[in-house]
């Protein structure tokens, strides 16, 4: 519980901060979402998955920002440090990413390699291994490549992190980068493989049961990558190369390696585990609060109010019971948007206090922050409202043609989208523009079943019109 005294205060704070950071699965404010139905739990799969593996393999997990993941990421993690025989790395590629510039596949290793011999120095004390690799590419990018004019200094302990901050922030320096190795991919993914063999080679010499030693790597942030404006086609584009067409350099010899990678990647390449050693892409969905009908499920609430009850224990002496669950069906599951519009909610009661001090909250006052939330997705153009509402109908978020990739993918980044899994993985909208929909909704309707009807406003649903 946080150290501040005012309840208010305390629940707000306690959904801020540490709270709202990937937590450990030991962690006073972990909830188990779905562990106790081993048969629907993604990391489970993964999990079992990764344990059978036997020399290397490759396995994608995908999920939405904000609902989650990287705290079940943290999970898998644990559950794979039961045996002792495995050693599991965990790297988080937003420090090393350019998130809004396509990808390479020569950057992305090099931010692979970076991240990894950052976090084995701090993880294991191994340093020889990491500064003679990037010794080497210090040589290599200045004699073979000739990469002048670049002051590039690998050298010493900070060398995996220099590399890795310059490629994150320092645009010209990683097109520089992508440009000039462009012709060497292959002695680039030559390097990468015999770094990582030597790492686990001086891994087991430390083990006391070297031949039985699994080693993992555990790739968070990769599904950050996202494309904005001129940009957004060509990044997501990069995106869908490097774990397709080039998914072979992405494999390391007696390494086990997890990559995240972004909501849109599955729908539009749904056989790209066949590519990846015939393993499946594994979804993280949101809570499961609602069902395909919209029906609510009691299951999926009652979680959503554990999360809260294990960071603040008196919250419904500010948050009654009905309305934090009209809040978590709002957010559709999603815990990022849960966390503000409950957050939202203690804001709105608190500025009441100062000219009623006995206020409590009211209908008027979360219908208030529902509507700012809402007004944050909008607007939304008539195009994409018409598939937003096909979506909603079909519970499927399919691809009409890939040239609209971009527009799918702000959908997802957006969270105009939430992925959820009851059987099988679907799709919807999210609950708050359900209603700005409407009439497209009642045009497809109309559409099936006499060929005709066409809406170009939403004043109908503005004005609340019937259903």
């Amino acid at each position: 519980m946080p150290a501040a005294t005012d309840p208010l205060k305390a629940l707000y704070q306690s959904l801020n901060g540490r709270g709202a950071l990937p937590l450990d699965p030991d962690d006073a404010y972990y909830v188990p979402i779905l562990e106790a139905t081993p048969k629907k739990d993604p990391i489970l799969h993964l999990w079992q998955r990764l344990d059978f593996a036997v020399s290397e393999s490759v396995h994608l997990l995908t999920g939405f920002r904000g609902n989650g993941k990287s705290t079940e990421l943290r999970r898998l993690k644990a559950l794979l440090e039961q045996d002792a025989n495995n050693r599991v790395f965990l790297v988080d590629m937003a420090e090393h990413l350019n998130t809004a510039k396509p990808l390479e596949l020569s950057d992305f290793l090099l931010s692979l390699m970076a991240a990894l011999g950052q976090q084995v120095e701090e993880d294991t004390g191994l340093k020889a291994i990491t500064h003679g690799y990037m010794e080497r590419l210090q040589r290599f990018l200045t004699s073979e490549v000739e990469l002048t004019g670049v002051d590039l200094d690998l050298s010493g302990a900070g060398g995996p992190k220099k590399l890795g901050f310059r490629l994150k922030t320092e645009p010209d320096f990683k097109a520089r980068m992508q440009e000039h190795l462009r012709g060497h991919v292959s002695r680039l993914v030559s390097d990468a493989r015999d770094y990582v063999l030597k790492l686990i080679g001086a891994l087991r010499q430390r083990s006391d049961a070297p031949d039985a030693l699994k080693v993992v790597l555990l790739v968070d942030s990769v599904e950050q990558v996202r494309g904005d404006g001129p940009d957004a086609a060509a990044v997501h584009e990069s995106v869908r190369n490097l774990f397709s067409g080039q998914a072979a350099s992405l494999a390391f010899p007696q390494l086990h390696v997890v990559y995240t990678v972004p909501p849109y990647l599955p729908v539009l390449s749904p056989n790209l585990g066949r590519t990846l050693a015939g393993h499946p892409i594994v979804s993280w969905p949101n809570v499961h609060v609602r069902d395909r009908a919209g029906i609510e499920d009691p299951a999926g609430l009652g979680i959503m109010e554990q999360i809260i009850e294990r960071r603040f224990a008196g919250w419904r002496d500010i948050v009654p019971a009905p309305m934090l669950r009209r809040l978590a069906v709002c957010a559709g599951g999603d815990l990022r948007d849960f966390f503000r519009l409950v957050g939202e909610s203690v804001i709105a009661l608190r500025t009441a206090r100062f000219s009623e001090p006995d206020a409590v909250l009211d209908a008027d006052m979360v219908r208030r922050v529902e509507e700012q939330l809402r007004n944050e997705l909008l607007p939304i153009a008539e195009d994409d409202a018409r598939w937003l509402a096909q979506i909603h109908r079909t519970k499927d978020a399919a691809l009409p043609t890939t040239g609209e990739l971009p527009a799918l993918a702000r959908f997802l980044d957006s969270n105009l989208i939430m992925n959820y899994l009851n059987g099988e993985p679907w799709y919807d909208i999210h609950p708050l523009l359900v209603e700005e929909i409407r009439p497209y909704l009642r045009a497809l309707d109309q559409t099936r079943t006499d060929g005709g009807g066409h809406v170009d406003t939403r004043a109908e649903a503005r004005t609340g019109g019937a259903d």
